[in-house]
């Protein structure tokens, strides 16, 4: 997946880098804590610094999913594994209306339709990443958290 224009990405420099485990990113050389969005990036800072978090890894796990669009298995890379005392979570950066099935618009354009269409295959992709992540968790042991903007206070 490429970056949006103007979004906000880069690498991330740990202040605790005894807590992370770093792995080359799918998409990059080398080895680094890459962050897509200013989101995933304040969500690294509250992990860095929160003391209930042992270990911390981005896109350190990969899970299969059936795309609902091409029925075809693809790879969802998770934003983060997290370890705590109570355990193991997978934990999702997505924006809020992404994670809700978007309503039609009210005012029929070619360019409203056009953004609906696309909300709902991103709707429906998601859904299907999240369910074969449920799964996964379950058979793990593990728990599994979608943070929006609420979360992260913004």
């Amino acid at each position: 997946m490429g970056f949006s224009k103007g979004v906000k990405q880069g690498f991330y420099t740990p202040v605790y880098p005894d807590k992370w485990i770093i792995t080359e990113s799918f998409d990059t050389k080398g080895k680094g804590i890459k962050y897509r969005s200013s989101w995933e990036h304040k969500f690294m800072r509250f992990c860095d610094f929160n003391n209930n978090i042992i270990k911390v890894n981005s896109e350190g796990i990969v899970i299969p999913y059936i795309s609902p669009l091409d029925g075809k298995y693809h790879k969802y890379y998770m934003d983060f594994i997290i370890e705590t005392s109570k355990g193991i979570w997978l934990v999702e950066v997505k924006p809020y209306g992404q994670t809700i099935p978007p309503k039609p618009p009210k005012n029929q354009t070619p360019k409203s339709s056009q953004n609906f269409e696309r909300a709902v295959k991103t709707y429906a992709v998601n859904k299907a990443k999240w369910e074969a992540t449920e799964i996964f968790c379950q058979e793990k042991g593990w728990l599994f958290k979608i943070i929006t903007e609420h979360e992260l206070g913004l």
